[in-house]
């Protein structure tokens, strides 16, 4: 499934690259984030609490909060914070000096950050109620 996912998430980078959408200022790359809300923002806090209810069960603990970071490469930083209850955080990195943080703060919120290639940066904060955020990095 995290196979596909990242196939998946690749395919859907390469094509935004191929459009020549701009990148960020600091590096080459694409960052496409989504801030969704009504049904698109149910389905993505339903698929990242998915995502962390696997992990969960995986690693046999019980949260109120649920953050997993999932690292693959060299030289990539990470880090997730949560206070409240109910907040569920993801990083994916794979490739190379990623960095990144996530912090939530509030009641259910769901974040989703995924990095690929090299050299892609995000801060990201969350607070509130009910926040829901998805972003594909992909840096060259």
């Amino acid at each position: 499934m995290v196979r596909a996912l990242t196939t998946a998430i690749l395919a859907a980078m390469v094509g935004l690259g191929a459009l020549g959408l701009p990148g960020p200022a600091s590096a080459g790359g694409v960052t496409l984030m989504l801030a969704p809300d009504g049904e698109s923002a149910d389905l993505i806090q339903q698929g990242l609490r998915i995502y962390g209810m696997v992990k969960e069960q995986k690693e046999k603990k019980k949260k109120k909060n649920h953050a997993h970071v999932d690292q693959k490469g060299r030289d990539n930083a990470a880090a997730l914070s949560q206070t409240g209850n109910d907040n569920y955080g993801l990083i994916f990195q794979r490739g190379r000096d990623h960095t990144a943080t996530v912090a939530q703060e509030g009641e259910n919120n769901a974040f989703g950050l995924f990095q690929f290639g090299r050299k892609t940066n995000l801060d990201v904060l969350q607070a509130g109620r009910g926040q829901v955020g998805l972003v594909l990095q992909g840096g060259w």
